[in-house]
């Protein structure tokens, strides 16, 4: 029988409280020196990507999100052995001591920015001048556009997006950083999507964050949605892989 490992934390933490794992298995503490893993028995193998796996680990995250500073592993972590862990641990102390203090305190929070609009492309488009008139020139002259006139065309959409969604970015996260202890851009999904961005937030900062998010949504174009998400363990600042994967 093997381990799944959810997360790994300092030993001087309190106590955990009761927790049902992946396959139902009770959650509890693998203390090695200074440090321990949250832990619960696990056939050894892959933990497949399925939607009762994946609830089971986010709620022992959770319900240790609220009061623990926590290093979240990858999912599906599993080791052969409670030595083979002890090893991982003795041998990344230092690191995962490092990362451990690095986000003490903090939680993880999610901004994304989409365009509530029905046509992304033709948005940008029309507040782009240039990419206006090189529109019209393509589809508006007397000759039915070429090959190399649409990919050119595409180009400069696809540069104009870009720079659309950098713009606003760079513009959001000069508000918002400074309510952060890190703050990094993740990259968007899809053609709406504007920003989707990470926060490092101390919990005592938390109302603070809030409150820059709303300041920085008063100051960007108003057909651009902000969602806030969290708050999580910090997956996005750091995360370990004992099975060495």
């Amino acid at each position: 029988m093997g381990l799944y490992v959810y997360a790994v934390g300092r030993s001087d933490d309190g106590e955990l409280p009761p927790l049902r794992g992946v396959f139902d298995r009770p959650a509890y503490r693998l203390d090695v020196g200074s440090l321990y893993a949250v832990v619960s028995e696990c056939p050894v193998g892959a933990v497949r990507a399925e939607r009762r796996n994946i609830a089971a680990t986010q709620r022992v995250l959770a319900a240790l999100n609220a009061n623990f500073d926590l290093l979240p592993m990858a999912f599906g972590t599993i080791t052969k052995s409670k030595n083979d862990l002890r090893l991982f641990l003795d041998e990344h102390r230092e690191t995962l001591t490092a990362q451990l203090q690095r986000i003490s305190g903090a939680i993880e929070m999610s901004l994304r920015l989409s365009l509530e609009v029905p046509d992304p492309i033709a948005y940008v488009v029309e507040r782009t001048p240039a990419l206006k008139a090189a529109r019209e020139r393509t589809f508006h002259s007397r000759r039915t556009p070429s090959y190399d006139d649409r990919i050119r065309l595409g180009q400069m959409v696809d540069e104009a997006l870009r720079q659309y969604r950098d713009a606003r970015t760079s513009q959001v996260m000069a508000v918002v950083g400074a309510s952060c202890a890190e703050l990094i851009a993740l990259p968007v999904r899809g053609e709406k999507e504007i920003a989707n961005l990470a926060a490092l937030v101390s919990r005592s900062d938390l109302d603070r964050f809030e409150a820059a998010v709303h300041e920085s949504a008063a100051q960007t174009d108003e057909d651009i949605a902000f969602n806030i998400g969290g708050p999580w363990l910090p997956h996005n600042f750091v995360q370990f892989d004992p099975s060495g994967r």
